[in-house]
C-alpha cells in the first residue's frame, strides 16, 4: 500500500506540474493578448483583485497571511473531495494556475515578456516550487479520498480500503511543512528577490 501511495503521489506531482506549466503559459498568453485588446477590462480586474487581496505591513504579517491562505486552499481541496464528483477537487489548483498566468500575462503586456519571465523566476518560482507541490500532493490525497468516498456511497463497499488516518498523517507530515516553507520564502525572501525584477 505504501509503495502504491508513493507512486500515486509521484504521478500526480509529475502530471500536475505539467498541467501547471501548460495552464500558466496558455493563460499568460491569453491575458497578454487581452491586455492589448481590452486594456480597460484588464485594468479593472487588477483593481478588483487588489481590493480583494489582503495587504500586510511587514514580512511577518505577510508570512502568516500567506500561510493561512494556503492552508485554507489545501483544506478546500480536501473538502471538495467529499463531493462525489471525480476531479472536482482540482478546482483550487486550476484557479491558482490561472491566477499565476494572469499575473504573468499582465506583467508581460505592461513591461515586456522578458521582465515577466524574470518576475516569474524570481518572484513566483522560489516559493512556488513548494507551494504548488503541496497543492498537487493535496490533490493526490483528495483523489484517493474522493474515490474511497464514491465507492462507499455508490457501492456500499470499499474496493480499495482508504485510510483517512494515513491521508491525514501524510497531510500533516508532508503538505503542512511544504506550505510553511513556501510561506516563509514568499514572506521573507521573495520581496528581496523582486527588487531585482
Amino acid at each position: 500500500m505504501l509503495k502504491y501511495n508513493q507512486d500515486f503521489l509521484k504521478c500526480y506531482l509529475k502530471w500536475g506540474w505539467l498541467a501547471f506549466i501548460s495552464i500558466t503559459v496558455i493563460f499568460a498568453g491569453i491575458t497578454g493578448y487581452l491586455a492589448h485588446v481590452y486594456p480597460t477590462a484588464i485594468h479593472n480586474m487588477i483593481k478588483l483583485l487588489r481590493a480583494i487581496l489582503p495587504t500586510s505591513g511587514n514580512n511577518t504579517q505577510m508570512f502568516w497571511g500567506i500561510l493561512l491562505n494556503n492552508e485554507k486552499a489545501t483544506l478546500i481541496i480536501l473538502l471538495l473531495a467529499l463531493i462525489p464528483i471525480p476531479g472536482f477537487y482540482w478546482l483550487t489548483f486550476i484557479m491558482t494556475s490561472l491566477s499565476v498566468g494572469f499575473v504573468l500575462g499582465v506583467r508581460g503586456a505592461q513591461s515586456g515578456w522578458l521582465l515577466a519571465v524574470k518576475a516569474f523566476v524570481l518572484g513566483i518560482l522560489p516559493h512556488g516550487i513548494f507551494e504548488m507541490s503541496a497543492l498537487l500532493l493535496v490533490v493526490a490525497l483528495a483523489a484517493q479520498l474522493n474515490r474511497g468516498w464514491r465507492n462507499f456511497l455508490f457501492s456500499r463497499q470499499l474496493q480499495q480500503p482508504i485510510s483517512v488516518k494515513a491521508l491525514l498523517l501524510q497531510y500533516l507530515l508532508i503538505v503542512v511543512p511544504l506550505i510553511a516553507l513556501a510561506a516563509l520564502i514568499e514572506g521573507f525572501i521573495t520581496p528581496i528577490l523582486l527588487q531585482w525584477a
